[in-house]
């Protein structure tokens, strides 16, 4: 073989390896309006530290999630608004997630903390069809934490509103690294979107 036709054979075999490298990654992420990439801001969405229990009663904290993907949201149980179609979606996406195997866990928190006692936050996530296996119903913290919380981790304010017998609070799920960071912002009201929420954990975990 002439060296003409040796480099003309080096390159095909390397476009051809290339291209086999480029058939086989990982897929993109879906394009969703129901998905907000937070890694592509310059801000930094590092998770804020937080601690109360669970719904057994047993003690939680953003420390021990450390190494952990995980969905969370905010929720309480005299809600009478958004709560009531939120926390379907995530018993839904908690199915997915299951159903795919995928290793990651749910973190509901109250924002109703005085109220919404370890067994009121079982109860609920029980009339929710809640896997408590991979899901925590958070409380046990004061409300003036969790606003600190949630406006250092999530940019959004928790606001009681006593007039309407309601407490304003985010509607999104967020998604956590295993390094502390928050990286997804989902849609999780009327803009849910299931099928794209899966893919992109999907996309994520096989990084």
């Amino acid at each position: 073989m002439s060296k003409l036709h040796s480099l003309l054979f080096l390159a095909g075999l390397a476009l051809l390896l290339q291209g086999c490298s480029f058939l086989y990654s990982a897929p993109a992420p879906p394009e969703s309006d129901a998905i907000i990439d937070v890694t592509q801001s310059e801000d930094d969405w590092g998770i804020a530290d937080i601690s109360g229990e669970n719904q057994d009663g047993e003690p939680w904290s953003t420390e021990e999630m450390a190494g952990e993907w995980w969905v969370t949201k905010t929720i309480f149980t005299r809600c009478p608004t958004v709560c009531m179609t939120m926390t379907p979606n995530m018993a839904q996406l908690q199915e997915g997630i299951l159903e795919e195997d995928l290793d990651v866990r749910i973190v509901s928190f109250t924002v109703d903390a005085d109220f919404d006692t370890p067994e009121r936050l079982r109860d609920y996530g029980e009339s929710y069809g809640a896997d408590f296996s991979n899901w925590d119903f958070v409380t046990g913290y004061t409300q003036e934490e969790l606003e600190e919380f949630a406006m250092d981790t999530f940019r959004a304010p928790i606001v009681k509103l006593p007039e309407q017998n309601d407490i304003m609070h985010p509607t999104r799920f967020y998604l956590i690294s295993p390094e502390g960071e928050l990286v997804r912002m989902y849609s999780g009201e009327d803009g849910f979107d299931l099928e794209a929420t899966i893919e992109d954990l999907k996309y994520l975990l096989e990084q």
